[in-house]
């Protein structure tokens, strides 16, 4: 499609185009109106990156998974029913964004509501609600250090006190009993340590797994939960106390069983062995309450490791509706889906429209363009003439006057004398045409010969207003001459023959020999016959025009189809039919332009009378 036909397209859907657009347009501006407005309040937190040490590292992950898992904490559904039940009123978790600043340690997270008061204390206290929690799970692991601690501290100021209860009383049954005790204190030690290590090493290989050989191999590696993480940095510390404790009771233990420089005796040989495990426990028992007043320090100098760094503020403007984004959107979808419309319109449209396209289809030259035909406002005897007498000034006239002048140019390679005009389907204004052709013909003082040869709806009468008594079918049948059925009509220099009575079988009567002597008896007394023949939808026209010199398509802009059309052209080609070219009638409803350079000639020449539209050409 060329520029000129696109202008042409848009001139032609431009209402519907700018109607559709006006309508998009308005119905944003109406949905605007309607859509509660929707306001957003921002904040940031800062996730502190831990240092490394596992007491400040309770996940244990790298610092490429600590904003992700925040994120991920921070978007869970208790955060969020804590929120709400501090807030007073649900939390529709839909609307609360919370993502990771790229490249940064900060988390972004953003929270709509219709109300602007409403969308910034959700976001301030959904940081201050997972601040509080991310606390919590902290003080919850120093607690279980510091109570795990006591307990170890009880447990060796109930041994150190036994023991120093023992010295006062040495029996060879209370240093057996120590022993066992000690014994049995390490077995069990030794056992949960064993099934300590197993734990931590499945977990381990759940968070740490390991790198696959082939670095571009790409593994299907499951992303730990914080459940797992947390139950892998317990059970760790949980096996380094052991593993401390487990030490402590094997010195104790060696302590114990050691006879090097012992004395004679066994009572004192006992006596050494208890005072040095006391003095181990009592050593060891130093050593507890260190770590116990280390925790407790470390956990006075703990800090959130989550910063809000900018809070939340209540939205002085909504970010939607916006009306005038709305209402481009809606201008937008109203020009695509007339577009569309009008795209498919022309798309499943087959009729042919402008000389060009009718050129293109039929490989025939347009000799004329015949525009529609307004009711010229003149008196009532004038008005019922054909249109080129009812209005010769007018443009239509002129048209008509260039397909005569067309005409004359194509009788230099070979005489046409019987020219005839026929359309592919009925109500494309081939009367019409050949009853105004005929009349600007014989305006020029030739002699012609108007024939009406539909036989099946003749219409020529009608048009002329003259009586179809007597005509071709009665000299077809040889009751009449052509010399009796003939009506001298305006000037003297045309000559009509009507249709007469209609016979039952046209196709036959048009295709006897009678006929090819009628037209030949015309052809010498006229300088031109025109015949008005039936649409080529029939057997008829086919007859006639083998029989033609000349044949003249009539195909009305915008209603006569592509594939009608070529059908016809195949078919006169079949038979033989020399056709001259086409007559685009009614083209005004499909394009003006063409028209308008004859239209200015008309409008300088001749004062144009005002018109208005008329009914239906036939």
């Amino acid at each position: 499609m060329d520029i000129r036909n696109t202008i042409r397209l848009i001139s032609r859907w431009g209402w519907l185009l700018l109607l559709a657009a006006v309508l998009g347009i308005a119905a944003g501006y109406v949905i605007s109106q309607y859509q509660k407005p929707v306001y957003r309040s921002t904040t940031l937190i800062l996730i502190q990156k831990p240092s490394g040490d596992p007491v400040d590292n309770p996940l244990n992950v790298s610092d490429k998974q600590i904003s992700q898992t925040f994120t991920e904490l921070i978007a869970t559904g208790p955060i969020f029913q804590r929120t709400s039940e501090r807030l007073g009123y649900p939390i529709d978790s839909g609307k609360v964004i919370v993502e990771a600043v790229p490249e940064t340690d900060l988390i972004r997270i953003s929270v709509e509501d219709n109300d602007p008061q409403h969308a910034a204390d959700i976001a301030n206290t959904l940081v201050t609600v997972f601040t509080e929690e991310n606390a919590n799970v902290q003080a919850t692991r120093y607690a279980a250090a510091e109570e795990s601690l006591q307990a170890q501290i009880s447990d060796f100021e109930q041994r150190i006190s036994d023991l120093q209860a023992q010295l006062t009383q040495i029996t060879e049954d209370s240093y057996n009993q120590q022993v066992n005790e000690v014994t049995q204190t390490i077995a069990n030690l030794q056992a949960e340590i064993n099934t300590l290590q197993e734990e931590v090493v499945r977990l381990g290989y759940i968070i740490n797994p390991p790198q696959p050989r082939n670095p571009y191999s790409i593994a299907n590696v499951p992303t730990p939960t914080v459940e797992q993480q947390l139950d892998y940095v317990k059970k760790q510390d949980r096996l380094n106390e052991l593993k401390s404790l487990l030490g402590m009771y094997q010195t104790i233990y060696v302590d114990l069983t050691n006879n090097s420089g012992a004395p004679n005796n066994a009572a004192s040989r006992r006596a050494q062995q208890i005072q040095a495990a006391l003095d181990q426990y009592i050593q060891n028992y130093s050593t507890l309450l260190n770590n116990l007043d280390n925790l407790r320090l470390a956990r006075m100098r703990a800090t959130p490791n989550v910063i809000q760094v900018e809070q939340a503020l209540p939205a002085a403007r909504p970010i939607r509706p916006v009306p005038f984004v709305n209402m481009v959107l809606g201008g937008v979808m109203g020009l695509l889906l007339a577009g569309g419309f009008v795209f498919l319109r022309e798309y499943l449209d087959d009729t042919l429209r402008t000389p060009e396209e009718v050129a293109e289809a039929l490989q025939l030259p347009v000799l004329g363009y015949i525009g529609d035909m307004p009711t010229p406002r003149l008196k009532n005897a004038q008005a019922k003439l054909p249109y080129v007498l009812a209005a010769p000034r007018s443009p239509v006239t002129e048209a008509f006057r260039s397909l005569r002048a067309n005409l004359e140019f194509a009788e230099l390679d070979r005489p046409l004398k019987t020219l005839l005009v026929t359309s592919s389907t009925l109500s494309e204004g081939k009367t019409t045409i050949a009853v105004n052709l005929a009349i600007v013909m014989a305006q020029l003082g030739r002699k012609v010969v108007l024939v009406d040869a539909d036989l099946r709806r003749p219409r020529v009468h009608h048009v002329l207003g003259i009586t179809n008594l007597a005509g071709l079918s009665d000299v077809l049948r040889k009751q009449a001459t052509v010399q009796e059925v003939g009506h001298a009509w305006g000037n003297g220099n045309l000559v009509v023959i009507t249709s007469g009575s209609l016979p039952p079988n046209p196709a036959e009567v048009l295709s006897s020999h009678k006929m090819a002597q009628v037209l030949e008896e015309l052809k010498e007394q006229a300088d031109m016959v025109i015949i008005d023949s039936p649409p080529f939808l029939l057997a008829d026209a086919s007859v006639l025009a083998a029989r033609a010199d000349g044949v003249l398509l009539v195909v009305q802009s915008n209603k006569t189809h592509l594939n009608a059309a070529t059908a016809m052209v195949e078919q006169l080609n079949r038979v033989g039919a020399r056709v001259i070219g086409v007559a685009l009638n009614r083209m005004n409803s499909a394009g003006a332009y063409y028209y308008d350079d004859l239209k200015n000639y008309a409008s300088y020449a001749y004062d144009v009378e005002h018109t208005q539209p008329s009914k239906k050409q036939p």
